[in-house]
């Protein structure tokens, strides 16, 4: 991904990172939050799988929460998936901002190394606050995500991956199941604490320096396995994802999947 294309899209998403909002004051009968999550997220899919060879993303707009299972976004990806295909994957997890409803540059950058993205949205949730609201909503969106993927025969199961921003990072650093092939916490600092991440499971965290969240406080990781390590960026402020030294982390940490 070359600079300028970075740096475009990160305007973009710096336009629509705005406080997030719950989108819906009540859900269809026998819609669970945890569906509406699901079902509401932003998808992308990688050229490598699609049937006309470009990538393709999926992200509802509309506001009729009636409308969001009929059909599913899985039956609709399934229309531009080549047969037979698979591909890795990252379970990304929101920060307070909410869903940047774009092909924001981190979007960009997995689909380029091969990956497929499932974001799930929180917000769906009605009355969602991210003030409010316990860490537990959100580790509850990812174990429902995570479920649901299990079920995608176009996702390589022994390559997906937990990645998670502020908030969703973490949700992510709080994780203790196994299942993730890698953990990544970006913008969090796990409450300066060593991250749940069963043992194996490589991990990476990065924050910035002077992100006034965190103070320049980072996950405790104490070793480097497989692109472990936790990484402070200087002179950085709370939103690194489209950082270089964290792409480079990323990268380094995605190469290392068997």
């Amino acid at each position: 991904m070359n600079k300028q294309t970075v740096q475009l899209l990160a305007l973009v998403a710096l336009l629509f990172s705005q406080a997030g909002q719950a989108h819906h004051s009540a859900l269809p009968d026998g819609m669970s939050e945890e569906q509406a999550a699901w079902l509401w997220g932003y998808h992308s899919i990688p050229a490598s799988i699609t049937i006309d060879g470009s990538p393709y993303w999926y992200s509802y707009h509309h506001t009729d929460v009636n409308k969001i299972n009929n059909p599913a976004w899985t039956k609709v990806a399934n229309g531009h998936i080549k047969s037979g295909a698979k591909v890795p994957a990252v379970l990304m997890m929101h920060g307070c901002s909410g869903i940047i409803r774009t092909p924001a540059a981190y979007r960009v950058l997995l689909l380029e190394l091969g990956f497929a993205v499932i974001e799930p949205d929180s917000y769906a949730r009605p009355g969602h606050s991210c003030r409010h609201d316990r860490l537990s909503v959100r580790t509850a969106d990812l174990a429902h995500a995570y479920k649901m993927m299990r079920e995608l025969s176009w996702i390589d199961q022994d390559r997906v991956v937990l990645m998670g921003i502020s908030q969703g990072g973490a949700a992510v650093a709080i994780w203790e199941k196994p299942g993730f092939a890698a953990h990544i916490i970006l913008a969090n600092n796990c409450n300066g604490k060593q991250p749940g991440a069963p043992t194996g499971t490589p991990v990476l965290a990065v924050v910035g320096e002077k992100d006034a969240h965190y103070q320049g406080s980072s996950c405790q990781i104490n070793h480097e396995f497989k692109g472990s390590g936790s990484i402070i960026i200087s002179d950085a402020p709370h939103g690194i994802i489209d950082y270089p030294e964290t792409e480079q982390a990323v990268k380094e940490i995605l190469s290392h999947l068997e």
